[in-house]
């Protein structure tokens, strides 16, 4: 298992979402069919075959701004994630 199986392309931690912690209803952005059929940067991330939307140059876009201070700790939480991401690389 890659370091990243387990992080979406936002950079949320699979292993702290309600979806997959108290459901295990959720196959994580990568294979998720249903649940996140409408999430924008998923969309995008697949379309330009990334890891991690830190790997775009455009990271962060202005619908990743809005996502990673929309004053929800997890989602900052996600951005640091991305961060620690692209300071290993």
């Amino acid at each position: 298992m890659k370091e990243y199986d387990l992080i979406s392309f936002c950079g949320i931690d699979c292993r702290k979402c309600g979806n997959y912690k108290q459901n295990m209803n959720c196959a994580g952005c990568r294979d998720e069919k249903e649940l996140l059929s409408d999430c924008p940067t998923r969309v995008c991330a697949m379309e330009k075959g990334l890891i991690h939307c830190g790997e775009c140059d455009s990271f962060p876009c202005d619908e990743l701004n809005s996502f990673y201070h929309d004053g929800n700790a997890m989602h900052l939480t996600a951005y640091e994630n991305i961060k620690s991401f692209l300071e290993k690389s």
